[in-house]
């Protein structure tokens, strides 16, 4: 499972973006090595159900709902026929920037774009750190969240990718109380960083991994990162 944030198209890139070439080339090599990339639906299918997977299975995620997504993204995927899932913060959608980096997704891009290709995940209402947070707050948040989205009509499933990666690892308890809050609002699957590969069935359905795709990581290391399904690498 790979996470990315922002495209660009020019040569700029940073920590949280990677140019269209820079994607190109992942998305490329990807379907030369015959990965199957997957939506939320056809994973959260395949643990409630026993649907089966395609071969290879990864899944393609972009956190925050940046309208580069849109623009840039999403006319590669359409051209190489891949399913990829962005994580939207509720608050975000409809803002605009007169910096283009800066500006999210507005509804009628999100109709825009081909169910068929694009999904969308759940990523708290106004990008606060659960972390901060306490048990009244996180649930306030999450009503909040899910009111915007009914208004906004724009169809999220089930799934919860945490901002900045942060959750409770080190306070088991604390993770419980996450969990039931998450389950009372319909989540049923937690997405964090962790930069490794997930083992099916996952073992813990609410801390699933995925590897974080930096816009200065060479394409050899994207190359490795696939193929060990690691970010860091023993060597």
């Amino acid at each position: 499972m790979l996470i990315y944030h922002k495209v660009e198209s020019l040569c700029s890139r940073d920590q949280l973006t990677v140019t269209v070439a820079q994607l190109e080339a992942q998305f490329s090599y990807l379907q030369q090595q015959h990965f199957s990339p997957i939506s939320l639906s056809i994973l959260i299918a395949h643990i409630n159900k026993g649907n089966p997977l395609p071969p290879k299975p990864i899944l393609i995620s972009f956190d925050d709902g940046y309208r580069n997504n849109f623009t840039l993204l999403y006319p590669l995927l359409v051209k190489y026929g891949f399913k990829a899932n962005i994580f939207l913060v509720a608050d975000f959608v409809d803002r605009q920037s007169p910096t283009p980096q800066e500006s999210y997704l507005n509804v009628e891009d999100i109709s825009q774009m081909d169910s068929h290709l694009v999904e969308f995940g759940l990523h708290t209402f106004d990008h606060k750190s659960y972390t901060s947070l306490t048990a009244s707050e996180i649930e306030t948040d999450l009503q909040k969240m899910k009111q915007r989205f009914a208004e906004l009509k724009i169809d999220c499933q089930p799934c919860f990718a945490y901002p900045y990666g942060a959750f409770p690892k080190r306070d088991p308890m604390l993770m419980r109380k996450w969990v039931a809050l998450l389950q009372q609002s319909g989540i049923v699957l937690g997405f964090r960083i962790g930069n490794r590969i997930n083992r099916l069935p996952f073992k813990k359905k609410f801390e699933i991994q995925r590897i974080d795709v930096k816009g200065n990581d060479p394409l050899w290391k994207f190359k490795l990162m696939c193929r060990f399904g690691r970010k860091w690498l023993p060597f």
